[in-house]
């Protein structure tokens, strides 16, 4: 499902006034569910009176949520709140100078869009959406979140977006993986490549010898990843994009885990296991796991040694 992003359609209405309290209501999301008006009106340097209206409005246009039933009057951020201030900052760093309502990305954590920088040049946009049902994945093993007892899901999805951000960082280099350009908030610009989702495709769309080219493809990228020290731990036909020049682009890192961790090593597997199988499931290509894993743990046992020296 295609979804507009609400911060564009109400930005160009914004005021000074009004990021300064967005941005107070952020920061004292740290101390309070629902954070109380007069501390709002505080931060933004204003009287209550002005900060009432200015969150009036800014809850119609849903960029914060009030409620009233708490004893006082509080807010709180809503997503489109949060994508309105990390636009403001990229725009005003001037990393980008537009972004389209056209989205490149749909999921079920995070939505992608075209933006443009000053010089005229795309970029992708990422604006991580992290809900209830993937915190209850994502917390079995990103110790990033565990025995934090008040979290906003909007400081998840900053977390996760940093975790992809240093993700990128430390592959871009070295792998096929989008260039970072920029991080703020939950929002990742990286590099804008022409290409298509695999899971995108229809199953007649490749022959068997093509689907088992792009898999070698991907597995040789795979590979060298894992020797550098680092397992995607989400991997399928969904994270990869085959690009207009015949090669391939592995997508989607927040849930990535160095491979000292003693737990990547199961996520290794399964994503070996998931791979292999959506490749014969769709295109009948047939590899032997044992021999494809055979090569991959000892890559993973290389990249450990190479940590412990």
């Amino acid at each position: 499902m295609v979804s507009k992003l609400v911060a564009l359609e109400v930005y160009h209405n914004l005021k000074d006034i009004d990021f300064r309290i967005l941005r107070g209501v952020e920061l004292n999301m740290r101390y309070h569910q629902w954070v109380p008006l007069e501390d709002i009106a505080k931060f933004a340097r204003t009287d209550v009176e002005t900060a009432s209206y200015r969150l009036g409005r800014l809850d119609n246009w849903m960029l914060v949520r009030r409620r009233s039933d708490i004893g006082y009057i509080g807010y709180q951020l809503t997503i489109h709140g949060y994508d309105v201030l990390a636009i403001r900052a990229f725009a005003k760093k001037g990393v980008i100078e537009a972004i389209s309502q056209t989205q490149i990305g749909v999921g079920k954590e995070a939505d992608v869009y075209v933006g443009i920088t000053p010089q005229g040049e795309k970029v992708a946009v990422k604006f991580n959406r992290i809900g209830r049902t993937s915190f209850t994945r994502i917390k079995l093993y990103r110790r990033d979140f565990i025995d934090k007892h008040h979290i906003s899901w909007l400081y998840i999805s900053r977390l996760v977006a940093e975790r992809e951000y240093e993700a990128l960082q430390l592959l871009s280099p070295i792998a096929k993986v989008p260039k970072p350009i920029a991080w703020n908030r939950h929002a990742i610009v990286m590099e804008f490549i022409e290409g298509v989702e695999l899971s995108e495709l229809r199953d007649d769309d490749l022959t068997r010898d093509e689907a088992e080219e792009i898999l070698n493809k991907v597995l040789k990228e795979y590979l060298k990843i894992v020797r550098f020290g680092i397992v995607h731990s989400d991997m399928s036909e969904f994270n990869i994009v085959l690009t207009e020049n015949d090669d391939i682009l592995i997508i989607d890192w927040p849930q990535y885990l160095p491979t000292a961790y003693p737990e990547s090593l199961e996520y290794l597997k399964r994503d070996i296991s998931v791979l292999l199988n959506a490749f014969h499931r769709r295109w009948r290509v047939k590899k032997d796991f044992n021999e494809v894993w055979k090569e991959f743990y000892e890559a993973w046992l290389e990249s450990r040694e190479g940590k412990d020296n």
